[in-house]
């Protein structure tokens, strides 16, 4: 039987062609972290395709999700990405994005902001983890790469705590990646999302 090959690398290597400019629309990838097949749909964006185990009875799942690769530390109040957790947007299409996982402060009074950094457009969202047994923080985030609030901790440190977003992003004229950015409350303590525990999905709408 004759062989085909495709061009390949990990999701993390076909998003950074992507932000280089550096795909060809059309050109099918091998995206080889997620034995999944995507198509180059612009120098700066593909379309990552179902799977066939993904599909349900109304079609292929609509929700395309990555899950944190490693763990990610950041013990600055400046936004810094949470490497692994991003994707290539197309110009002039809106999105959903999920955010479900898990995190840990090295202090009970260290809380956490979570942002999307945009290539372009609009985004708007909100992000919740338990500040104590009984109550809830929250972030809000309505400007590229920015948060509004700010939460007062967590219940315990260095304790696995849930954190939930969820974010529209409509992109503009220029596509690009969109990356999940996260920072500490407080300075010099560190917060660390951790890996396994932490994804992000999104949909077009």
């Amino acid at each position: 039987m004759p062989s085909l090959s495709h061009k390949r690398g990990t999701r993390a290597q076909i998003d950074a062609a992507a932000t280089a400019s550096g795909l060809k629309s059309g050109e099918v990838y091998l995206i080889t972290d997620e034995a999944r097949l995507t198509v180059g749909t612009a120098p700066n964006a593909h379309t990552p395709l179902a799977k066939q185990s993904e599909a349900g009875g109304g079609g292929a799942d609509p929700w395309a999700w990555q899950k944190l690769p490693a763990d990610v530390a950041n013990s600055t109040v400046t936004l810094a990405p949470v490497t692994g957790l991003s994707f290539a947007a197309l110009a002039n299409t809106t999105y959903l994005v999920e955010v479900i996982g898990t995190f840990q402060a090295v202090a009970n009074t260290t809380g956490i902001a979570l942002a999307l950094d945009i290539p372009s457009g609009a985004v708007t969202g909100q992000m919740m983890h338990p500040t104590s047994a009984t109550t809830l923080g929250s972030t809000e985030q309505i400007a590229d790469s920015a948060t509004t609030g700010v939460t007062a901790g967590v219940r315990a440190a260095n304790t696995n705590t849930p954190i939930l977003a969820s974010f529209i992003v409509a992109i503009g004229a220029t596509g690009g990646a969109v990356q999940l950015q996260f920072r500490s409350e407080i300075a010099a303590s560190a917060i660390t999302m951790k890996a396994a525990l932490t994804a992000m999905g999104r949909r077009v709408i």
